[in-house]
């Protein structure tokens, strides 16, 4: 199984010291989800990039701290998509 497209950029930029690169992986994450517009497919999203991202903390463990950021990005915008259900 591969890993989602945000993931890849979170993996690249979590390896680089670029100033601003929170703010990139958020970016992506936010274009990957412009792919989905029913609600209930971006929350599937969502849940498919967080256990990506798992997946990137047990295969690169040095990025512990910037995947981290990215996910708490994640619930963020998993929060947001709840707030607009109710």
């Amino acid at each position: 199984m591969a890993l989602s497209e945000p993931v890849h950029v979170t993996r690249r930029l979590g390896t680089t010291a670029q100033v601003g690169a929170i703010v990139m992986a958020e970016q992506a994450i936010d274009t990957y989800l412009d792919g989905y517009g029913r609600p209930d497919d971006r929350a599937i999203a969502l849940d498919i990039l967080l256990r990506d991202l798992a997946r990137l903390r047990f295969l690169e463990p040095d990025l512990d701290g910037f995947v981290g950021e990215v996910e708490r990005y994640i619930d963020l915008l998993y929060r947001d998509l709840s707030r607009r259900a109710a």
